[in-house]
């Protein structure tokens, strides 16, 4: 999966957390985790992502 990808499912992860959809945001972070990608939210509200 290409950083562009990522970057794209992270904002949908995003703004499914703006909305207090937490299952969503849930389902797309073990989506991502699934494909090795690992997404720790910052306490600054910033998101960062690392390859497992």
């Amino acid at each position: 999966m290409n950083e562009a990808a990522i970057a794209d499912l992270i904002q949908q992860r995003l703004v499914a957390r703006q909305e207090h959809d937490f299952a969503m945001a849930d389902q797309i972070r073990d989506r991502l985790s699934k494909m090795g990608i690992a997404v720790v939210d910052q306490p600054d509200g910033e998101i960062r992502w690392h390859r497992q």
